[in-house]
């Protein structure tokens, strides 16, 4: 697992990269097992490093886990932008990001936590992954698998084969029934445009185009 802050410097390419190591007692636990061990503390060995950032990471890329129809709580976004332009990053109140991804062996990124803040974000102008605080839950490989990304799509797991949940996404704020939807927006640039609609309709919040 790595937490990950955005560092200032002249270039903006250094971020702190917090490495935490939690092992897992049973092989059935999932990534949130593992972030619930990181939250209580238990089995953990830091190493803390500031590194320039080699490879970049376009936020329009990731893959989202949520529809448009997923994403209601406007005002919290619109709250989250003026924050963020005021020169504060968006974290939980323990100072930890909201943004939480994974990354498969195919180097497809995932965000399973924070799309409304990653959304923030993005209309605030960030463009690149390394620019907003996040979690990276991974496996000692560097990755995690189709097995093992199930697990986001809760209840509903049981009816999608490994490599089906690229064609889905999840709405928990839906009745039981129409919580798993078939996929329309393929990553969070789609998403980030189709909400870009109900921005430019208000005069005080113009998305930027990233």
């Amino acid at each position: 697992m790595k937490l990950i802050y955005p560092v200032k410097s002249k270039d903006g390419n250094l971020t702190r990269i917090s490495s935490l190591k939690v092992h897992l007692k049973n092989k059935s636990n999932s990534i949130y097992d593992t972030l619930d061990q990181y939250e209580k503390g238990l089995g953990l060995k830091i190493k803390k490093t500031i590194k320039e950032v080699k490879k970049l990471v376009l936020l329009r890329e990731i893959i989202n886990l949520h529809n448009i129809n997923g994403i209601k709580r406007m005002d919290q976004i619109r709250t989250m932008v003026k924050q963020i332009k005021s020169g504060k990053e968006i974290l939980s109140p323990c100072e930890l990001p909201n943004i939480k991804l994974v990354k498969t062996k195919y180097s497809e990124w995932i965000l399973f936590d924070g799309h409304h803040s990653l959304l923030s974000y993005m209309i605030a102008g960030r463009t690149y992954l390394h620019e907003v605080p996040h979690f990276i839950v991974e496996n000692e490989n560097g990755h995690v698998n189709d097995k093992e990304i199930l697990i986001f799509f809760g209840i509903h797991s049981k009816i999608l084969n490994d490599s089906d949940w690229r064609k889905y996404v999840i709405n928990w704020q839906a009745p039981k029934e129409g919580q798993l939807c078939k996929r329309e927006q393929k990553n969070m640039g789609e998403l980030f445009n189709s909400i870009s609609v109900f921005y430019n309709k208000n005069k005080n919040y113009n998305v930027v185009d990233i």
